[in-house]
């Protein structure tokens, strides 16, 4: 009896000290072996343990004026989780603030032509696309600049003949300026004729006109002045000279259309005449011109110049001419063209000359 209850005692106890290993164990056992075993018919396979991490170095503390603590002179120290003041705010470049030019909508074309990129940039807009290089002119470069910008030009060359019975040949020739801006119109216009028969001039003549125009600030009125110079080999005068300025009114003025009419005064010399002294006169003209189509315009002028002492003394200069493109570079031209100058006082010669002409034109 007390041999069997010795044997009890023991397995009681060995069954006590298992649990408690068990108990033990499974305490101190990491996790990742918790898992179930699976059985492969030899043995148990346990699940593998996870690869470790890669150890994260640390930030060294830092004091203000950027030191580590364990550094010689460091003043302060600093949470390793903190970073120092402002770096947030400003990313560690400066202590300048960053702005951002961004807006809901692009700033029109028409603005930022009329300010320089910089400009535009640093009042936060946004522009699609750099500009290009603003142009600087130089005070010395600006008469350059004004002859080369901005004109209208044109060469005009007429010719016509005969052989035979009779030998005539006829040439016309031309030139003409002009600028126009906002404010106004400056205008050269000069042409040449010549024509023989039987080797014999019948006709040789020229003129020049320079005629300026300029609008009185945002009104239709202008201010206009004219100078003009005639020379022909048939007249009783060598050269004929004429300076006129006045007042005038633009009934219309746009990029199709222009009207208009002018008053005003000065005076005429005729060099090489009988009469070669300055004869006061007044001014009336009406000019206009018209774009008919995309290729094809028609301009008008008519010139009365009376003098001042008798209105029945005076010259009459009328002008007419259409124009129509010849081929799509936009450069050639034809223009079908009369001309009428009357001079009520010739001393000798007609008073009227009447001209009409066909003439190639190329445009530069």
């Amino acid at each position: 009896m007390n041999r069997t209850h010795s044997i009890k005692s023991i397995v009681f106890a060995l069954a006590g000290w298992l649990v408690l290993s068990v108990g033990v164990q499974a305490q101190t056992v990491p996790s990742w072996q918790s898992g179930q075993a699976m059985f492969n018919g030899s043995g148990y396979d346990l699940p593998k343990p996870p690869a470790a991490a890669p150890s994260i170095p640390q930030p060294t503390a830092v004091d203000s004026m950027g030191l580590p603590d364990d550094a010689p002179g460091s003043g302060s120290s600093l949470n390793l989780n903190e970073l120092p003041s402002g770096w947030n705010e400003e990313f560690g470049l400066s202590p300048a603030q960053l702005e951002s030019p961004i807006l809901d909508a692009p700033l029109p074309d028409s603005a930022i032509e009329s300010a320089s990129y910089s400009d535009v940039v640093s009042a936060g807009q946004v522009v699609e696309s750099p500009p290009l290089e603003e142009e600087v002119v130089s005070w010395y470069q600006r008469p350059w600049v004004w002859m080369t910008n901005g004109w209208t030009n044109h060469a005009e060359f007429g010719l016509d003949g005969s052989s035979g019975n009779s030998d005539t040949l006829a040439l016309q020739t031309g030139l003409e300026m002009k600028r126009k801006t906002d404010k106004y119109t400056l205008a050269l216009d000069f042409d040449y004729r010549q024509a023989s028969a039987n080797d014999v001039t019948t006709e040789e003549n020229g003129r020049f006109n320079l005629d300026y125009d300029r609008l009185i600030n945002d009104s239709n009125w202008s201010l206009f002045g004219k100078f003009g110079m005639e020379f022909d080999e048939f007249k009783s005068f060598d050269l004929r000279l004429n300076l006129n300025g006045g007042v005038g009114y633009y009934w219309i003025r746009n990029d199709k259309t222009n009207f208009v009419t002018r008053f005003g005064a000065g005076a005429s010399k005729e060099i090489g005449s009988p009469d070669d002294s300055w004869i006061p006169e007044a001014v009336f003209g009406i000019e206009a011109d018209h774009q008919l189509t995309s290729r094809q315009k028609l301009k008008g002028k008519v010139d009365f110049f009376p003098a001042f002492d008798d209105f029945n003394d005076f010259r009459l200069v009328t002008d007419l001419a259409w124009e129509t493109l010849l081929s799509d570079s936009d450069n050639f031209s034809l223009r079908l063209s009369v001309t009428d100058r009357y001079d009520s006082t010739p001393q000798g010669a007609l008073k009227n000359d009447f001209y009409y002409s066909a003439l190639l034109l190329y445009k530069f």
